[in-house]
């Protein structure tokens, strides 16, 4: 079906008896190469007629021969890109990708050819130098894993929680960069079952976590974490990793702690009845 089914033509290198056809459903790209340049011309010309809903019959189309299975190239799912001269420039990322990993790209911010790729469950973005996350990044729906550790993001946004990822997303690997603190918001992650936070500057964690009902991989190594908060033994975690953090003995006549840590009037006054007998 092509009527109203047509995302885009990439036609620039028509001349060369090259083009591609991009589907809306199902979403691929159909790349033709050696082609004869007229005939490409006039089977593009159809492709536009037919999408807009208009007669194909008045075009001199020459009659389809059948292609090997050796000549269709399958819908490519998966790409890994591990150095920045092998990352495209000038060509564009299959619409079909499932898993994408560039890393050790040296990007700065997330391309955004890559959050067009709405088939997307895996995203690998570790070891760039990105700071800063795009809110449109929420818009993959289908996002199940985010690698995005070795980085210098100094936060993650509270939108991104509140977007089509807090159903979807399942690991977020957020280790090796500058964040000091999670939005509220981000307890809205329900989905999460892994989520790795080591080598960062947080020096606290979301006030809800326990919210995250589904999370049983927890890990925040070599943090600035002074305490957990209250409603951390809400989870229901099977491993958890919390060593290098400098913990304190929480005192609640300190104002400084009793700001960062809203506690209970049952556990002030447990806490009271053990610091001074």
């Amino acid at each position: 079906q092509v009527q109203q089914n047509v995302e885009r033509l990439f036609t620039r290198f028509v001349e060369e008896g090259k083009a591609t056809v991009r589907l809306r459903e199902p979403a691929v790209d159909l790349c033709l190469s050696k082609a004869n340049v007229i005939n490409l011309k006039t089977f593009l010309s159809a492709v536009r007629l037919a999408h807009q809903g208009n007669d194909t019959g008045v075009l001199p189309l020459s009659p389809l021969v059948p292609a090997k299975n050796s000549d269709v190239e399958k819908p490519k799912t998966k790409m890994i890109i591990t150095s920045r001269r092998d990352y495209p420039l000038t060509k564009s990322f299959p619409f079909s990708l499932e898993h994408l990993q560039t890393s050790y790209c040296k990007l700065a911010r997330i391309d955004s050819r890559v959050l067009c790729l709405r088939r997307l469950r895996k995203l690998d973005l570790s070891h760039n130098h990105i700071k800063q996350l795009p809110a449109t990044l929420g818009d993959l729906a289908c996002l199940q894993e985010l690698d995005l550790h070795d980085n210098h993001l100094e936060a993650f946004s509270g939108a991104l929680c509140s977007s089509g990822l807090q159903k979807s997303l399942q690991l977020l690997d957020l280790s090796q960069n500058q964040i000091q603190a999670l939005p509220l918001e981000f307890c809205q992650l329900r989905g999460l079952v892994q989520l790795r936070l080591d080598d960062n500057a947080l020096l606290r964690l979301p006030c809800r976590i326990g919210q995250l009902s589904r999370l049983r991989f927890l890990s925040a190594a070599r943090n600035k974490l002074p305490f957990l908060p209250w409603d951390f033994r809400n989870l229901s975690l099977e491993n958890l990793d919390l060593f290098g953090n400098p913990f304190e003995q929480p005192n609640p006549l300190v104002p400084n702690i009793q700001l960062k840590i809203p506690l209970t009037l049952l556990e002030c006054a447990a806490r009271a009845t053990v610091n001074h007998r």
